[in-house]
């Protein structure tokens, strides 16, 4: 309805809700505008997240990307980006920054929401500051552990976790590993805490 009312010259062509049932979708109807939730439901072998966004770029070089999100984590949000969304809009600024993020993407620019670009400076300055510092050098989740830790919060193990990216167990079991001795966290209730107070 947002889109129906502000922006007259677009038009709908479809709705999925599934990662997968959205690459399936676009092997079968040509669009040049694709606004998708970071958070798609995961289901078997369902993907999501930056593999989804990986996909759709590579699948798709010259499609639009719009990913909205919940998420505040400056290296999550950063690595939407380097995936190939063209802009991340959050999703409680969606009534007032989703159309204007839809006019910047199809004139060929890129487009974060205000809050979000706010938490990228944020990053960056924090990023920098822990550079400085030799004992904080690192900290910082990267895009990859961030990820995993989000879908860790969604209730997936780790077995669930490297079916769906395509990794090995080894390999998640280890960034979750090195996630959590970053964040000096021991546990997984802890773990999950930090998560939901930092939007992660």
């Amino acid at each position: 309805m947002l889109l129906q009312n502000h922006c007259a010259d677009c038009q709908v062509i479809g709705e999925v809700h599934s990662g997968a049932d959205l690459l399936t979708f676009l092997t079968e109807q040509a669009c040049d505008l694709v606004i998708t939730d970071f958070s798609m439901p995961v289901d078997g072998e369902t993907v999501d997240g930056l593999g989804m966004i990986g996909q759709l770029r590579e699948r798709y070089p010259r499609l639009g990307i719009i990913v909205l999100t919940m998420s505040h984590n400056p290296a999550l949000i950063k690595g939407m980006l380097t995936a190939g969304a063209q802009a991340v809009v959050e999703k409680t600024a969606l009534t007032k920054e989703l159309t204007l993020a839809v006019q910047m993407v199809r004139s060929g620019r890129s487009y974060v929401s205000e809050y979000l670009r706010k938490r990228l400076a944020e990053g960056a300055m924090e990023t920098a500051t822990q550079r400085a510092h030799d004992d904080q050098a690192g900290s910082a989740l990267s895009a990859r552990e961030a990820e995993i830790m989000r879908m860790l919060a969604r209730g997936m193990t780790v077995t669930e976790i490297a079916r769906v990216t395509s990794r090995s167990i080894k390999t998640i079991s280890q960034q979750k590993h090195d996630a959590m001795r970053k964040l000096c966290i021991d546990s997984d209730s802890q773990l999950f805490e930090y998560m939901r107070t930092h939007g992660i």
